[in-house]
């Protein structure tokens, strides 16, 4: 029978690929971690690990006994969770992940307002690339992922997708930001600020402007898009992203602000925006309370249609 004390150090063996970084994390002696990972490999039959001289690797059983384990006591924690708001008024704790452009103002905004309601949730936040927030989403890291990707259907579930279209971000006071839609041939006459090449949006215009063998030369290149919406309002320069990306600077009283502009190109209007969870999850109250405070604020963000 699977134990629970067995499955926590199997995944954390899992986890960090040793059983002296396990011991560490979870303050429990190599050798009781040992014991369980051998009872746990009796149990089910089977060897869980290749031991190899620097660590230990999971096998093609272990690979599965894991995504059940970590499914597993994730709902655990679900649940004693539920039962612990009951108790405290809703008290828990909601990760999330997401990639780094939604941390500027869009998601500190939507966190605040939830606090003001919810004073009892509290949340942990990181950011990183959309590789990154599909694996902490898959493996159970972060509750919550937002990211313009939907990642691999057979790790995550999309709880809700948007269109999201690149737009181009400018100064109010931008020459530019008197049409109501721009071409790419208006952003080459202009300086340009763009995020380093690998990000979905910068493929998209980069494989635009070579199909209309349009050149664009950014004066700014970054893989930190708070720097280029600074670097745009302050130098009168063009960026690129999304709309939802400039929500919530109002409240903060941000004295940079910038506009959106839609860009007369179909295929930026392809982006989508995706809210994951692990796939077959049960969200506690807590997840399913932010949830729905992300899904309203990208409703009402002025994005495109809720997606299928």
């Amino acid at each position: 029978m699977l134990h629970g004390i067995a499955l926590r150090y199997f995944v954390e063996v899992a986890r960090t690929g040793s059983l002296a970084a396990a011991s560490q994390t979870l303050h429990v002696a190599i050798s009781a971690i040992s014991r369980q990972i051998a009872k746990l490999e009796e149990d089910v039959g089977t060897a869980l690990f290749e031991r190899m001289p620097r660590g230990m690797v999971l096998t093609e059983s272990g690979e599965r006994l894991a995504a059940h384990a970590r499914r597993a006591l994730l709902e655990a924690d679900a649940v004693l969770a539920e039962i612990a708001t009951d108790r405290a008024l809703g008290r828990g704790i909601v990760r999330l992940g997401c990639t780094e452009g939604f941390t500027r103002s869009f998601l500190p905004s939507v966190l605040a307002h939830h606090h003001a309601a919810l004073p009892q949730v509290h949340f942990m936040l990181r950011a990183g690339t959309p590789a990154q927030v599909e694996h902490w989403v898959a493996s159970g890291e972060v509750d919550l992922g937002l990211s313009f990707t939907g990642g691999d259907p057979a790790k995550v579930s999309v709880e809700y997708s948007a269109q999201a279209s690149v737009c181009a971000l400018l100064d109010a006071t931008h020459p530019l930001a008197q049409q109501d839609t721009l071409t790419l041939a208006d952003l080459a006459a202009y300086p340009i600020a763009l995020l380093e090449r690998g990000n979905t949006a910068r493929q998209l215009i980069d494989a635009c402007c070579a199909r209309q063998g349009i050149e664009l030369n950014p004066i700014l290149t970054s893989n930190n898009s708070s720097a280029l919406h600074a670097f745009a309002a302050l130098a009168g320069a063009i960026t690129l992203g999304s709309r939802l990306s400039l929500a919530g600077l109002t409240a903060l009283a941000d004295e940079l602000t910038l506009v959106a502009r839609p860009i007369d190109e179909p295929e930026l209007r392809q982006r989508s925006l995706y809210v994951t969870t692990m796939r077959e999850r049960r969200l506690s109250s807590a997840i399913q309370s932010v949830l729905k405070a992300l899904i309203e604020a990208i409703e009402s963000s002025g994005l495109g249609e809720a997606a299928p």
